[in-house]
């Protein structure tokens, strides 16, 4: 459909209005295309039927499924999930929802929401049908946020609903608890590891143990690349997460001297965060290194991409990094933290928050979340969270001075 089309109104009905008063016109009922037509046989009055089966079994009798179809009065959830798509396409043209967030409320919507709500009018959804609804994600082994982001897509549908008057109230929603899991950073130990892994490998070519099935990683990165081991520090040194590594070009980063020596990040705006960065001083003779390594390749110029430049498709420049990074971590063991956390490429971000916590003298968590364009809810949540008292063993043990 096209959204610039689409007429986000749907006409209130109300019961005491009847089909054959001659000041009504018969538009009214057609309130969205599809869902909702009177017979036109009615001569008693048109009586929108609001959420009687709210505390009723989930519909499952397809005779009165297709029975409501052919009488023109059902609520079905394709219009309703074409309609809410074309007003969260228009939030993203007025910066309210980013393009992104767009992706993921249509992949959810029309995929696994539609599929299970295909043939139940919208009107019986109650807590038996939404609890039903949570079984089929469970069986399709989805993890308890992912499943919990569905459910805020459905409330979304209910609740479009509600304000046009075509159910009476939200139905209840089942409780469930979400128990946070943050990806596991890195030890100081293992961090170290890590970097030497990367230069080892540079040495080794990866080799394929399954030829009946296609490699996807380029013969060029089956070698470790020499930048993966400037990457990983450049991470650490910089905050950045794997999105913004993705989109980083050289245009978005500039080289400050003086009193302080440091890198301003200004990267694409992601989760809602725009305002530049900087970097530790660290990150300045990496980039240098990194910069002058492309140049000599022909690469180095303001819109060429700060990390795999000559990869335009930077999907598979990011999803070659992860393969790579998995590489070193399967190589070490290291995949899998003490606690079965998985950790990935974006447990580097973590590393570098965990490691500023833990050596960043008197930090406060605010100027942290912020130059690391997150919040301090986010950080006691996901990375403070994983410090150990080992980690902070200095201000265990520190006196206090007399």
């Amino acid at each position: 459909m096209q959204a610039q089309t689409v007429n986000y109104s749907i006409r209130n009905i109300n019961a005491n209005i009847t089909s054959n008063n001659p000041q009504n016109n018969s538009d009214v009922f057609n309130w969205m295309p599809g869902l909702y037509k009177p017979s036109q046989s009615i001569q008693t009055p048109a009586l929108f039927e609001l959420n009687k089966t709210i505390f009723k079994d989930h519909i499952n009798s397809n005779q009165s499924i297709n029975q409501n179809k052919l009488e023109g009065s059902f609520v079905g959830i394709q219009e309703v999930v074409s309609i809410i798509l074309a007003q969260e396409k228009h939030k993203v043209s007025r910066n309210e929802v980013t393009e992104g967030t767009y992706r993921m409320t249509k992949v959810r919507l029309e995929t696994n929401i539609t599929e299970f709500f295909f043939d139940t009018d919208l009107r019986s959804i109650n807590m038996a049908s939404i609890q039903q609804f949570i079984n089929f994600l469970s069986d399709k082994e989805l993890s308890t946020p992912t499943i919990v982001g569905y459910i805020a897509q459905l409330r979304k549908v209910l609740r479009y609903l509600v304000e046009k008057d075509v159910i009476a109230q939200m139905p209840l929603f089942p409780k469930m608890k979400v128990t946070q899991k943050p990806r596991g950073a890195f030890t100081v130990t293992e961090y170290a590891a890590i970097l030497r892994q990367a230069k080892t490998l540079r040495n080794h070519v990866y080799l394929w143990d399954k030829p009946d099935t296609r490699f996807h990683i380029k013969p060029q990165y089956r070698s470790m690349p020499m930048e993966m081991n400037w990457l990983l520090r450049f991470m650490v040194y910089t905050f950045l997460r794997p999105g913004d590594i993705r989109q980083l070009k050289n245009k978005h980063l500039e080289i400050i001297s003086g009193k302080f020596n440091y890198l301003r990040l200004t990267p694409p705006e992601i989760k809602r965060h725009k305002a530049p960065t900087v970097s530790l001083p660290q990150a300045v003779n990496i980039y240098k290194t990194v910069l002058k390594h492309h140049t000599a390749l022909g690469y180095g110029g303001p819109e060429d991409y700060v990390f795999f430049p000559e990869e335009k498709n930077r999907l598979r420049a990011l999803n070659t990094i992860g393969w790579l990074f998995n590489w070193i971590m399967n190589s070490l063991g290291l995949k899998e933290g003490p606690h079965g956390a998985d950790r990935s490429f974006y447990s580097l971000r973590h590393t570098a928050i965990t490691f500023r916590l833990i050596f960043g003298g008197n930090i406060d968590l605010l100027t942290l979340a912020r130059n690391a364009r997150t919040s301090v809810e986010m950080i006691e949540k996901f990375y403070a969270s994983t410090l150990s008292a080992e980690m902070n063993i200095q201000l265990l043990h520190s006196k206090r001075r007399s």
